[in-house]
């Protein structure tokens, strides 16, 4: 009943936002966009992003290897599927279909594995910040920030605050947690001190595997090898983001290669930060109202928002159909279908990612 309505609620959301996403786009100078561009760099854009994948993948086996060593080529068809699922699912119900894949293929903790998943997010959510801090030191973003809050009524102070504060609030707690294992075990199964016996068993199971999960942030070492690596993968996705201005002409519309790249590592950022609330499946239509309105609002260039709405439906695709592509591919040479994946990742749910699920993903 719960996995229904959440599937209704966020597909509930999904036609919302591609409703108005395409009632403000323009629709017939979009689709003049659509028919112009020049789709023969989807292909190396594709390739660009699996690539941000098999970092994400490396990163991955580093987090879980004090449970299980495994190899990256062995992890990628299951960090595949499970961003197949986030495409194809609401409420990125893909993290559960992927913290119970590896678990049935490798034997690692279901919890343990959904923890190290909570991580990669918050590692995700982190860097872009630090990409926006960067780019902000050289480029006023003071009026993208003021548009933003005019166009969505609310304070530009409060959006800043929402789109950084969960995720670093997110950071401090899991590494103070991580490092003190013995008083967060304390500590909780003091909360559940009043439930029955069995209760507090099964409670006090789980903390221990959430702890398990969290152990990869005890070490200082640990962090910066995290950090270090979830620099490729943000690089590899703004290179998807920067070769797709091509199509458009985009190039043109900047003053220099170097203020596209900028805008689009900035666009990056901010789409990512801006549609990692976990609703609609891969992120539909929030993904293209914030990156259009990133392009079309920013400080380097104005761009036509109709051919900002074209670019953000190709990209958005570029992004979305080879992860669902592949991720069939290895759905059907391993015998296994998503349904099922879904529905047992969805049993006996163990923790919940919550704000730390950036999607920052596409």
């Amino acid at each position: 009943m719960a996995g229904s309505l959440k599937f209704y609620i966020g597909i509930g959301i999904c036609a919302a936002l591609l409703v108005l996403f395409v009632r403000t786009a323009g629709v017939r100078d979009m689709l003049d966009a659509l028919a112009d561009a020049n789709y023969w760099y989807v292909i190396p854009a594709a390739v660009l992003y699996l690539g941000s994948t098999w970092f994400r993948t490396m990163r991955w086996s580093v987090l879980m290897r004090h449970m299980k060593p495994v190899g990256t080529r062995r992890l990628f068809p299951v960090v595949v599927v499970g961003y197949m699922s986030n495409n194809l699912l609401p409420m990125r119900l893909g993290e559960l279909v992927r913290s119970f894949y590896v678990s049935e293929r490798e034997g690692i903790s279901k919890a343990s594995a959904l923890v190290t998943i909570a991580i990669e997010r918050v590692f995700d959510a982190l860097i872009l910040l630090a990409f926006i801090a960067v780019i902000a030191a050289f480029v006023p973003l003071t009026g993208l920030t003021r548009s933003f809050a005019d166009q969505s009524g609310i304070p530009a102070g409060i959006l800043v605050a929402a789109g950084s504060l969960p995720f670093l609030g997110a950071f401090g707690t899991l590494v103070l947690f991580a490092t003190a294992p013995a008083r967060t075990q304390a500590l909780m199964n003091r909360l559940v001190s009043p439930a029955p016996p069995r209760v507090r068993e099964g409670f006090a199971n789980v903390v221990a595997l959430f702890l398990e999960g969290l152990a990869p942030l005890r070490s200082p070492q640990m962090l910066a090898l995290l950090f270090v690596m979830s620099i490729p993968i943000w690089l590899f996705e703004a290179g998807v983001f920067f070769l797709m201005a091509y199509p458009f002409d985009l190039n043109h519309v900047f003053g220099s290669v170097w203020d596209m790249g900028v805008t689009m590592v900035l666009v990056t950022a901010v789409t990512n930060i801006g549609s990692s609330v976990p609703a609609a499946p891969g992120g539909l239509g929030l993904f293209e109202i914030i990156t259009r309105e990133t392009l079309v609002l920013g400080p380097l260039a104005a761009v036509d928002r109709s051919v900002a709405a074209g670019y953000a439906i190709v990209l958005h695709a570029v992004i979305l159909l080879p992860m669902i592509i592949l991720g069939q591919i290895f759905l059907w040479a391993g015998n296994i279908s998503l349904g099922r994946l879904s529905s047992r990742g969805q049993e006996d749910e163990p923790v919940s990612t919550g704000t730390t699920e950036a999607a920052v993903d596409a």
